[in-house]
């Protein structure tokens, strides 16, 4: 029987840069940490991790494309409070970043990380 996610392994350029950002900005938690190969991050309250990693073999230019086969966007569950505690932290780091409510809907907050990777966090009650 499935349990759920485990965890989402995403490729990033530069690991300080993408811890700088998944922790300091984002406030996610570091789980564990492997030196110059891997860091594992906590997804809030769920058992599931986020696992950033340099690729085995980058290319200098090489950037995410949403439009490439693989991965979209990866979407985080948040209260509506954690969404403009998260605008306004996007916004203090100079991220761009949207947020967009329905009045009838929940409020999704769209932005991408340091290697462009796509990246929202969606109002659950």
């Amino acid at each position: 029987m499935l349990s759920g996610f485990h965890h989402v392994t995403l490729n990033v350029t530069d690991l300080s840069r993408a811890r700088a950002f998944y922790e300091g900005v984002l406030g996610f938690e570091v789980d564990q940490d492997f030196p110059g190969r891997k860091l594992r991050l906590r997804v809030g309250e769920s058992r599931a991790r986020l696992v950033l990693r340099p690729p085995p073999s980058a290319v200098d230019a090489d950037r995410f494309s949403e439009y490439r086969i693989g991965l979209d966007h990866v979407s985080f569950g948040a209260s509506r409070a954690d969404l403009d505690r998260l605008a306004n932290a996007l916004a203090a780091a100079g991220v761009p970043a949207n947020l967009e409510h329905d009045p009838l809907g929940p409020a999704v907050l769209c932005f991408r990380d340091p290697d462009n990777i796509a990246l929202e966090f969606f109002e659950e009650p």
